[in-house]
């Protein structure tokens, strides 16, 4: 058998060159994003790697793009999006091919919902946002970075929405320098409950100090045009005539009672079945 040794001390650079594994093994390069919202350069600097993973110097790599409309090659090593699609480029050099898919998604506006009521205690939920591209196609594997005015008031967790105190901010869906943006108001729930009252009947509810809405919807048992009333006693709120949907907001400076009744009516009057809510909202 013949042995082949390696030059000695005397030629260290030449035992290095002698002994290096020369041979390609595989195409090194640099990964793109999971997906490419811009249409700025990303850098793939393909190289050839032995079987070591050890770069190749002076063997060159040569990039392709296919389609060509989705995305071009850049002179020095990198590729640029065009349009929204998936594109696939393939590198070569040292009678290997690698191919390397890329998702190109470039979006023209961030939709989001408008004024946004949060309930405190309630779970962190999504904002729903929508990513539009070109033509307002729905691009939904775009990732989007959510971030609040103050998070005091509505914290972003895992880029869901979680109230955190009553008051009032501003969301941004943002996909680098594309946004939306869009104002929230969370409260909290006081009273929401089905109430039921009979001719002539009655309901109070005691109030701390704050800032608060009250919604009342309710039906008559039968077809009559009779609805409810609002009054209020400790707070200089204007009381509520009589009807079947009401909407009322009201600052109370101390401790206070809010009373939704139905009067009662001469002969038969109608028992009245329908929905009470109160919140502590923020002030205007």
């Amino acid at each position: 058998m013949r042995l082949v040794r390696c030059p000695g001390l005397l030629a260290l650079v030449m035992l290095t060159l002698s002994c290096t594994d020369t041979k390609p093994a595989g195409v090194s390069f640099t990964a793109p994003p999971s997906v490419v919202v811009n249409g700025k350069t990303v850098r793939l600097d393909a190289s050839l790697a032995n079987k070591k993973g050890e770069p190749l110097p002076g063997m060159s790599v040569t990039y392709s793009a296919s389609p060509a409309d989705v995305l071009e090659i850049v002179a020095g090593g990198g590729i640029r999006c065009l349009k929204t699609g998936d594109a696939t480029v393939t590198l070569a050099g040292g009678g290997l091919s690698q191919p390397v898919v890329v998702k190109c998604r470039l979006p023209t506006e961030v939709v989001v919902p408008p004024d946004l009521r949060l309930v405190l205690g309630s779970a962190p939920s999504s904002l729903h946002e929508r990513v539009q591209g070109e033509g307002g196609v729905e691009l939904r594997d775009v990732p989007v970075q959510l971030s609040s005015s103050d998070a005091s008031v509505v914290a972003v967790e895992g880029n869901r929405m979680k109230p955190v105190a009553v008051g009032r901010a501003r969301l941004r869906a943002a996909v680098e320098e594309i946004a939306g943006v869009t104002s929230v108001e969370v409260v909290e729930r006081i009273v929401s409950e089905p109430l039921r009252l009979a001719d002539g009947a009655s309901r109070s509810f005691k109030l701390e100090p704050g800032e608060y809405e009250v919604t009342v919807e309710v039906k008559a048992d039968f077809h009559a045009p009779q609805g409810v009333t609002v009054s209020w006693e400790g707070a200089a709120c204007e009381s509520q005539p009589e009807r079947q949907s009401h909407k009322v907001l009201c600052r109370v400076n101390e401790p206070a009672t809010v009373t939704v009744a139905n009067p009662k009516q001469l002969g038969l009057g109608a028992g009245m079945n329908g929905t009470v809510a109160i919140y502590r909202v923020p002030s205007p």
